[in-house]
């Protein structure tokens, strides 16, 4: 096979006074705070990960331009009728004039913990499998799917990702150093193990305020 010798990677992004209303118990300005660190925490070890060559977003909220264009992101805007899978694929399709040896990867915006090293891990996998994907900690979903080209990129996100994802031929990369990149946040729960793995500056800094605010026990009850 030929070898992959660079990557563009789609994150998509929702407006944000949709995102993550599963963070309760959480003040709106507070919930949007933290949605924007972990979106700035993965920009920024995207952008710090070898062989990585472009950021582009996928979003229809011209906000997010505002907030995370930095050079080497694009930003392209993605109508209200799309998928998330429709999503990507517009993302991706921007790639396509991508000279031999460019992969395609998409990626979650909500990996507070993910380090340059552990998404290099994942993209080394291009090596033995055409496409490859890292499922979520709790096991059915999909944090990250790759493609050596962007002709092969047919991400399945939604429920059962995993399974749809393996069923489409995908090789599953499930390795212990992957902690980070796997533990995506939809609950409090969830953010409160991203932080024992260790949170990006953004996201520990908005996270400090509200442990300053609110007892640990309140953000991880019912």
């Amino acid at each position: 096979m030929t070898p992959v010798v660079g990557w563009s990677v789609v994150v998509p992004l929702k407006p944000l006074h949709h995102a993550k209303s599963r963070l309760r118990g959480l003040p709106v300005p507070v919930r949007r705070a933290l949605v924007v660190a972990m979106a700035c925490d993965v920009r920024d070890a995207v952008l710090a990960c070898h062989g990585v060559e472009e950021v582009v977003v996928v979003t229809r909220d011209p906000l997010w331009r505002g907030i995370l264009g930095v050079r080497r992101l694009r930003f392209v805007v993605d109508p209200p009728t799309d998928s998330l899978n429709d999503a990507l694929h517009r993302g991706a399709a921007t790639c396509r004039t991508a000279p031999p040896g460019h992969g395609v990867a998409a990626l979650t915006a909500d990996l507070p913990a993910l380090r340059p090293a552990e998404l290099g891990l994942a993209l080394g996998q291009a090596d033995a499998a055409s496409t490859f994907f890292v499922p979520d900690a709790r096991g059915d979903g999909t944090t990250l799917f790759a493609a050596r080209s962007p002709a092969q990129f047919w991400p399945q996100y939604g429920v059962d990702s995993r399974a749809r994802h393996i069923g489409a031929g995908a090789l599953e990369v499930h390795r212990p150093e992957l902690a980070g990149i796997r533990h995506d946040v939809d609950t409090m729960e969830d953010l409160m193990r991203a932080r024992a793995l260790g949170l990006g500056r953004h996201t520990d800094a908005v996270m400090a305020t509200i442990l300053d605010a609110v007892p640990t026990p309140c953000l991880i009850g019912d």
